[in-house]
Parts: structure tokens; sequence; C-alpha cells
């Protein structure tokens, strides 16, 4: 769900905006696959399944990359007793700037499969915040949710409206258009825009664990 915190909601509407700037570039250079939306991977999964094993084998290894970053980012979520967020985050950061060296160098795989990982850990930066832990880099539930709201404001049914949706799916479609616009140019500067976006979460994360840890 939205956060409500001014520096948590900053931090929740940077991840969609990365997650769709990764998203844009994945679905660029992969020819039709992402390295955040596994609906968009797992329907590619089906439609290629009779086609042989070959077919099937980027989407299904998609799938397990990110299925392999949420359980990583879980276990450090869960385990971590201080600095969670800053933890997730110098780790999607290692990952993320590990995918925008592959892909500099010429790598499309290089760069897939850790970017599909970070985009599994970072949707636990939240993980405490709410028993959902709902992801930050994948908006279906965010649009049921605006369109739930629609139907609450003609039927003139206030307590049934559940704000900050809207700005979540915005930041991601942005993140989408700001990657493509960029791959545009060189398709490296998308994931080297994505490292320092990612460095920005984490200070950001920092210093808000580090205010909650000493609190003035």
């Amino acid at each position: 769900m939205p956060q409500t915190r001014p520096s948590l909601r900053a931090l929740q509407l940077g991840l969609s905006g990365l997650a769709g700037l990764l998203d844009a570039t994945g679905f660029l250079i992969a020819n039709g696959y992402f390295v955040s939306f596994m609906s968009g991977n797992t329907t590619q999964l089906g439609v290629n399944a009779l086609d042989g094993i070959g077919s099937v084998l980027l989407p299904a290894g998609l799938i397990a990359c990110f299925l392999g970053g949420v359980s990583a980012g879980a276990a450090i979520g869960w385990t971590s007793r201080v600095w969670p967020r800053t933890l997730l985050l110098a780790t999607s950061l290692a990952l993320i700037s590990a995918a925008a060296v592959a892909y500099a160098l010429g790598s499309t795989l290089g760069f897939l499969i850790p970017a599909g990982f970070a985009m599994g850990v970072v949707n636990n930066v939240f993980l405490r915040d709410d028993s959902s832990a709902a992801g930050v880099t994948y908006m279906t539930g965010a649009l049921v949710r605006i369109g739930q709201n629609f139907a609450a404001r003609w039927m003139k049914r206030d307590d049934r409206i559940k704000p900050g949706y809207g700005p979540l799916w915005l930041c991601l479609l942005g993140g989408a258009v700001l990657g493509t616009w960029l791959h545009t140019f060189d398709g490296a500067i998308g994931p080297a825009v994505a490292v320092g976006a990612n460095a920005l979460l984490l200070v950001l994360a920092w210093r808000t664990e580090k205010g909650q840890a000493h609190p003035a």
C-alpha cells in the first residue's frame, strides 16, 4: 500500500520509477521480456511453451531470477535487526551495477540476470511496514485500486477511497518513458542512470533508518 510518511513515500515512488526504467531497458534489449513484470514473462512463457525448450528458457530464467531475488530479499529483510532497507538497496545497487557493466560489455544476458534478481530484492524494502508486503515494481494491483477509487467517487463513498496509487503508477510509467528515451541515444545509458538512481534511493533509505535509530 502507498506509504504516508514523506521520506518513505519518496522512496516508494523512486523504486517504482527505477523499476519502470529497468523494465523498459530489458524489454528493448531482450525483444519483449521484462526484468520486473513477471506477469508479462509468465504470459510469454505460456505462449512459447509449444515451441520447444529453447523458447521457454529466457522467460523461465527471468522468473527464476526474480523469485530468487524476492526470497533473498525477504531473508535480508526479516533477519536484519537494523538498516534492513539500506541493506536491501545496497544489495540491489551491487546487482544493478553488475548489470550495467555487463551490458556495457555487450552481454544482454549479463544484464538481464542481475537486473531481474535486483527487482526481486527491492520488492522487500517495505516488508516490515505492511503484512501484505505489496510490491513496488508492478502496478496491476495499483490500477485495480485506482479503478475502485473511481467507483467509490461516483458512488460518493469517500470512506472506500484509498489514495496514493495514481502517483505510483505514474512513476512506473515515467521511468519506462525515461528508459526508452535514453535507449534511443545509447543502450548503455539507461542502466547507468539506474545505478545512479539506486544510489540516491540507498542514501534516502539510510537517512530514513538513521533517523529512526537515533531519534532527535
